[in-house]
């Protein structure tokens, strides 16, 4: 098992590669690794690294560091995505994934991670609605345990006479149907 090498290491390893190719010029990417391995022992790189940089040395290539690459935006959950998708779902409440994907022209994963991480959404029968409790349902919840707990005081025995359950609280929605949904 391999462990993953530091940026530093991984320099070095390629640097000794490319030592080893260019002082022996007749020795194979085997040899060069079996004298890595007496070197570096269980810290040393992989064979097939070798040969790769081996390889690439040959053609001409001679730095170690890696090819500057193209690639792909770090995110494109910005802050701009985030508020537009808000808008679409406050629009239409119904509104698919795939939709919001093709209105904002993003992918459907990152209008995922908008829905779910950034707005705290979730889908309940073809409408989004907020995960979390708003400030007001928090605060109804504070004025209903300052009510109880003023029953309390004026009746010693009020707590004993109270049925108590599991404490979920649910986002009030009244669904619809399904085939109303299906539009």
């Amino acid at each position: 098992m391999h462990r993953k090498a530091s940026a530093i290491e991984t320099v070095e390893y390629r640097s000794v590669i490319k030592f080893l190719h260019l002082k022996m010029k007749g020795q194979n990417s085997t040899e060069i690794h079996q004298e890595m391995v007496q070197v570096y022992a269980e810290k040393c790189s992989s064979y097939s690294t070798a040969t790769h940089w081996v390889r690439k040395f040959k053609s001409g290539f001679l730095s170690v560091m890696d090819e500057h690459r193209e690639g792909r935006p770090p995110s494109v959950v910005t802050e701009k995505n985030v508020s537009t998708v808000e808008k679409l779902i406050m629009q239409d409440r119904r509104i698919t994934v795939k939709k919001l994907a093709f209105e904002t022209k993003i992918s459907k994963g990152s209008v995922e991670t908008i829905l779910h991480d950034h707005l705290n959404l979730n889908k309940v029968s073809a409408r989004w609605v907020p995960r979390l409790l708003t400030t007001d349902q928090k605060q109804e919840r504070v004025n209903c345990c300052k009510h109880l707990l003023r029953q309390e005081a004026n009746d010693a025995f009020f707590f004993r006479r109270i049925v108590t359950m599991d404490e979920t609280w649910i986002y009030q929605f009244d669904p619809e149907p399904i085939s109303a949904s299906v539009q």
